[in-house]
């Protein structure tokens, strides 16, 4: 008997393979494997679903969608598939469309802390924080340790003003069950410029860009923190940490030191504090914008 036998791969090999490569954002390599794969399993759904979310991570949100549509079209109870469309929708700012889909999604995995921190997420963007809460709560009871639900609580701290020092329980919790995880890492960066310490927050923020080089949100995060911590700005330290409550206690201070000034120094040593004020005043008004546009 002659001629040669021509054997399928391991599907499960091929896609775990995949996964590695996808977690660790090795996405040019990813799409070749896959693309090699889809050679012996053609429209496989769960090849396609991989390659649809590639897509989605580098932003090609219009490919991705039309992937989607294949996996749909094949399984319409895929659970990834169905996510990604949702996270597609919120994308897209689809925001009712993107909720009709997190609600089917957990009728049908009601024990998933994936669909309660999806669902979580959308209801924090659109500015529903009670409801945001309840499902991250409900998340965290299934999964006391489930990343996104822990992210996604501490978050909800710092918007509502609960996450101000360094024994947030959600940030301690992140940072020793997933310490080398972004999330954890952009969570640190928060707190420690949350608590006014912009130069350690600035380091853990280039650290996360080492990693994600390619990551615009990383990128534009360590622009701010550079410019916040710029020494040209030290003066606006007390605004910088307290905000309108350091900006009213600097003018009162400013205000009071002029009056003193007035009646306690000659006319010309009166005018020059009145004018270094002024001065001060409007550096605080016009310089951050300028330093915005250099750096």
């Amino acid at each position: 008997m002659s001629g040669t036998e021509t054997t399928q791969p391991d599907l499960q090999a091929l896609l775990r393979q995949a996964h590695a490569l996808i977690d660790r954002r090795r996405f040019a390599l990813a799409r070749q494997l896959l693309a090699g794969a889809m050679q012996h399993y053609p429209e496989h759904a769960q090849l396609l679903y991989l390659c649809a979310f590639i897509d989605y991570s580098e932003k090609k949100i219009t490919a991705a969608d039309a992937t989607v549509d294949g996996v749909l079209a094949q399984d319409p109870k895929h659970y990834g598939a169905r996510s990604l469309r949702a996270e597609i929708y919120e994308a897209q700012k689809r925001y009712p469309e993107a909720e009709a889909i997190w609600i089917d999604l957990l009728h049908d995995y009601p024990q998933r802390s994936d669909c309660y921190a999806g669902y979580a997420d959308l209801m924090m963007r659109t500015l529903h924080l009670d409801k945001a809460e309840r499902l991250t709560a409900e998340g965290l009871r299934l999964a006391p340790s489930h990343q996104n639900c822990l992210y996604i609580a501490y978050l909800l701290d710092v918007i509502q003003g609960r996450a101000r020092s360094q024994d947030s329980e959600h940030l301690q919790r992140l940072l020793k069950d997933y310490p080398e995880r972004s999330q954890s890492l952009l969570a640190l960066v928060i707190d420690l410029d949350q608590r006014g310490d912009s130069r350690a927050a600035l380091r853990v923020a280039r650290q996360l860009l080492a990693t994600r080089p390619d990551s615009e949100h990383f990128v534009n995060l360590v622009r701010v923190l550079e410019r916040r911590g710029h020494w040209s700005l030290w003066p606006l330290y007390p605004m910088q940490r307290w905000g309108w409550g350091g900006a009213a206690a600097v003018t009162a201070i400013g205000i009071l030191t002029v009056r003193v000034a007035d009646h306690a120094l000659s006319p010309e040593a009166a005018a020059i504090v009145t004018f270094t004020w002024l001065g001060y005043v409007l550096y605080s008004w016009f310089w951050p914008s300028i330093l915005k546009k250099l750096i």
